[in-house]
C-alpha cells in the first residue's frame, strides 16, 4: 500500500473503546458549549426590545434622551455576544458579570419579564458554560494519563530538524488593531468638539417661540415660526424624541441661529459618537487579543523533540475533516471529536539535504521525483484542468460506486498533543482524502470541535458519490437488453392540487398579516425588509408544495413555483434518494433536489400518492438505458395553476406592502 521508505512512526499508548467511553463521559455539555450560545443573548435582545419600554432622562424642555444605565447594559449585551462567539477562554465569567449588571445597573431593564428572563437564560448560559469547562478538565486529566511516557515526533525519531516553521508575528492583526483603536478614539474626540461648537451656537442663538404642525411616520415634527429679523414665517423639521409630542397648534420654544434650528433643550448629546467609537474599537480590541495569543504561542517550541500522543484511528466526513475513533474499535463507529487541518507536510522521498534520501517537507514544496509521493488516483484525470468536484460530476456510476467505497475507510494515525491542551496537536497519517500523500503531517488547533450533526456527519463525499452509486445500482438491476424488455411507462408525480394551488396565497396572506402587526416605521423596517423577507418566504414556500414532474418521450420535465424546465434524457447523469433527499443531477454539474420525506406525508394527508425511489429509479433507468425509455409523450401542460396563482400571491403581497407603508 505504501512505499518501502515509509517514515518511521513511534509507537503511541492506543486511545482504546474504554478510554473512550471514559473521555465521552467526562465531556458532558461540551456539544452545547459553541458558538451558538451567542443566539441566547441575541433572543434576549429581540425579548427586551418587545416588552421594555423607551426609558431615558428628560428634561424640563420634555425632551429625553437614553440613560447611561440603559447604554451600559445594551454595550454588555453586545460584548456577551461577542465574547460567546469568539469562544473567548475567560467566557465562562462572561454571564454572571452581564446578569450583574442588567440587575443593578438604573434603568437597564425595567419590567419584571425582562429582567426574571435575563436571570433564567444567563443561568441556563453559566450552567451550560460551567459544566462544559468541568468535563474539558475531566477529559483533559484522563488523557494526560493515558498519553505518558512522551512519544519523538517522527522527524526526531528521524533524526532530521522540524519541518514546521513558526509562524510569523502577527503584524497584520496588531496593526489594524490600533489602527481600530485610534478611529474609534476620534470619534469620541469629534463628538466633544462638536459639543463645545454647539453650546456656543446656543450662546448666540436667538429664542423665538414657534407652532407645532403634524407629525410624519419617522416621528419628524413639523414647526412654523417667525425669524428674529423679520420676514415670512418659515419652518423647521425637528426629529427629536420628546416624552410627550407637542400636538398641532402647540407652543414649541426655538433657538434660532441664522439657517440652524433646534428645540429649546435638545442639547448636543456626545453618546452617538459614543457608540459609534464602540463599535469600531471592539473588533480592534479582538485583533489584538488575537495577535496576543499569537504571540504567546510563537513563544513555545514548535514540534521539537517528544510529546505525549495517542495512537487512533481517523475517518473523513462529508467535508473532508477527521474524527477521531478509538485504535480498537469499528472503522464505521461514531467520532469523538472532530479535526481541522492547517499547516500539511508531506513524507517526501527524495527531499533530504543531498537529494537521495526522504524527508518531511512542506506540502507545497516541489521536490524531485514527486509523483512517487502520491497514490495513483481513484479516476484519471489533468489535476491542472480538472478539479475533483467536476471529476466527481463526469464519473461514471460504477466509477463512483468503487470511489464511495474507498471514501468510508479509516487509517491508524499518531496524534501528539491531544484535545484541549495549551498548544497545537500535529497529526500523523496515511494519505486518506482525495489528493493527499502518501503520508501527511498536519498541524490543528489546541480545541477539541464536536462531530457535526444531520447530513453533514456522513462519509467523505458521501452525498456527491452516493447519487451517482445509487444510480448505478438502479440500472445494474434494469432488465436486459432484448425483444422481450419492456420500456418504461411514461409517468407523472406532483404534489396534490390543493397544495399546489393554496401555497403560494397562504404564505403571502400569513406575511402580510405579520406585516400589518409589527407595523413598523421607517423605510428599512416598514418597507424594503418587508419585500425582501416576506418574497423570500413566499417563495420558499412555493418552490416546496408547487412542483410537478413528467417522464415520457421527450425527456424530464420539472414545474417548480415560477417556471417550467426540461430536460432531455442525454442531460441527466445520476437520479438517487439518499437519506430522504430525492436527488436528480445532470452532466453539467447542475442538480435540483426535494425532501421526499415530509412530500410523502402531504401527498398522503391529500389522498394522493408518491413513491420518490420509483421516480429516480424510472429517471435514471431512463438516462441510462435508451432501450428502455418510455415510448409515449404525454402532452399535459405542466405549471397550472401553480405559476398563476403564485406570480399573483407575489404581486399582491408586494402591492399590499408597498400600500401599507404609503398609507
Amino acid at each position: 500500500m505504501f512505499p518501502s521508505d515509509t517514515p518511521p512512526l513511534p509507537s503511541a499508548a492506543p486511545l482504546t473503546v474504554a478510554a473512550a467511553a471514559r473521555w465521552r463521559a467526562a465531556r458532558t455539555a461540551w456539544r452545547l458549549d459553541g458558538r451558538w450560545l451567542a443566539l441566547v443573548p441575541i433572543g434576549f435582545v429581540v425579548l427586551a426590545s418587545a416588552v421594555e419600554p423607551d426609558v431615558g432622562r428628560c428634561n424640563v424642555r420634555n425632551i429625553c434622551r437614553d440613560s447611561w444605565g440603559s447604554s451600559l447594559a445594551g454595550w454588555s449585551v453586545l460584548a456577551e455576544v461577542l465574547l460567546l462567539a469568539t469562544r473567548a477562554r475567560v467566557r465562562v465569567l462572561v454571564p454572571p458579570v452581564v446578569l450583574a449588571l442588567l440587575w443593578y445597573l438604573p434603568e437597564g431593564l425595567v419590567t419584571p419579564l425582562a429582567r426574571w428572563s435575563a436571570v433564567l437564560l444567563h443561568l441556563l448560559l453559566t450552567a451550560v458554560l460551567l459544566g462544559a469547562e468541568a468535563g474539558r478538565r475531566r477529559a483533559r486529566q484522563q488523557l494526560d494519563e493515558l498519553m505518558v511516557p512522551p512519544v519523538s515526533y517522527p522527524w526526531t525519531a528521524a533524526g532530521a530538524p522540524s519541518p514546521v516553521h513558526r509562524d510569523g508575528p502577527p503584524v497584520l492583526r496588531r496593526a489594524l488593531g490600533v489602527l481600530l483603536l485610534v478611529v474609534a478614539a476620534a470619534f469620541p474626540v469629534y463628538g466633544l468638539w462638536a459639543q463645545a461648537r454647539a453650546d456656543a451656537a446656543a450662546e448666540r442663538a436667538t429664542r423665538v417661540t414657534g407652532t407645532a404642525g403634524g407629525s410624519d411616520r419617522d416621528g419628524v415634527l413639523t414647526v412654523h415660526f417667525q425669524p428674529p429679523a423679520g420676514g415670512p414665517e418659515r419652518t423647521a423639521a425637528l426629529d427629536v424624541w420628546w416624552q410627550r409630542r407637542p400636538q398641532p397648534g402647540e407652543p414649541v420654544p426655538l433657538l434660532v441661529d441664522g439657517d440652524s434650528v433646534r428645540a429649546l433643550g435638545d442639547d448636543y448629546d456626545v453618546s452617538g459618537q459614543l457608540s459609534a467609537g464602540g463599535l469600531i474599537a471592539v473588533p480592534g480590541l479582538v485583533l489584538l487579543g488575537s495577535a496576543a495569543a499569537a504571540g504567546a504561542r510563537r513563544t513555545r517550541p514548535a514540534f521539537v523533540g517528544a510529546a505525549p500522543a495517542l495512537a487512533v484511528q481517523v475517518r473523513a466526513d462529508e467535508r473532508g475533516d477527521l474524527l477521531v475513533l478509538p485504535l480498537d474499535g469499528p472503522p464505521d463507529g461514531p467520532g469523538l471529536w472532530r479535526l481541522v487541518e492547517r499547516d500539511r507536510y508531506r513524507w517526501a522521498s527524495k527531499a533530504a539535504p543531498d537529494g537521495e534520501g526522504p524527508a518531511w517537507v512542506p506540502e507545497h514544496l516541489a521536490t524531485e521525483d514527486e509523483d512517487a509521493d502520491y497514490p495513483d488516483p481513484v479516476l484519471d484525470h489533468d489535476e491542472e484542468e480538472e478539479e475533483y468536484e467536476e471529476l466527481i460530476h463526469r464519473a461514471t456510476p460504477a466509477e463512483a460506486a468503487e470511489w464511495l467505497a474507498r471514501a468510508g475507510r479509516s487509517v491508524p494515525a499518531v496524534l501528539y498533543g491531544g484535545p484541549d491542551g495549551p498548544d497545537p496537536q500535529l497529526l500523523v497519517r496515511p494519505g486518506l482524502l482525495d489528493g493527499d500523500p502518501h503520508w501527511v503531517a498536519a498541524v490543528i488547533a489546541p480545541a477539541a470541535r464536536a462531530p457535526r450533526f444531520g447530513r453533514r456527519s456522513g462519509r467523505y463525499r458521501e452525498r456527491d458519490l452516493a447519487v451517482a452509486a445509487l444510480t448505478a445500482d438502479t440500472v445494474a438491476a434494469a432488465p436486459e437488453a432484448g425483444p422481450d424488455a419492456e420500456a418504461l411507462a411514461a409517468r407523472r408525480w406532483e404534489m396534490p392540487l390543493p397544495l399546489r394551488a393554496g401555497a403560494g396565497p397562504l404564505a403571502a396572506l400569513m406575511v402580510a398579516t405579520a406585516v400589518v402587526l409589527l407595523d413598523d416605521d421607517g423605510w428599512w423596517e416598514g418597507l424594503l425588509r418587508p419585500l425582501w423577507i416576506g418574497s423570500l418566504a413566499i417563495l420558499a414556500c412555493a418552490q416546496t408544495l408547487s412542483w410537478q414532474l413528467v417522464a415520457d418521450r421527450n425527456g424530464l420535465r420539472v414545474a417548480t413555483a415560477l417556471r417550467t424546465r426540461s430536460y432531455r434524457w442525454t442531460e441527466i447523469s445520476a437520479a438517487a434518494v439518499h437519506r430522504n433527499l430525492l436527488t436528480i443531477r445532470l452532466r453539467g454539474g447542475r442538480e435540483f433536489s426535494f425532501f421526499s420525506r415530509p412530500t410523502v406525508w402531504l401527498a398522503a394527508l391529500f389522498g394522493g400518492r408518491y413513491d420518490p425511489v420509483a421516480l429516480a429509479r424510472t429517471v435514471a433507468t431512463a438516462a441510462h438505458r435508451p432501450d428502455l425509455r418510455p415510448a409515449q409523450a404525454l402532452p399535459d401542460r405542466l405549471g397550472g395553476p401553480q405559476h398563476l396563482v403564485n406570480r399573483l400571491a407575489l404581486t399582491g403581497y408586494a402591492v399590499f406592502t408597498v400600500a401599507h407603508y404609503a398609507l
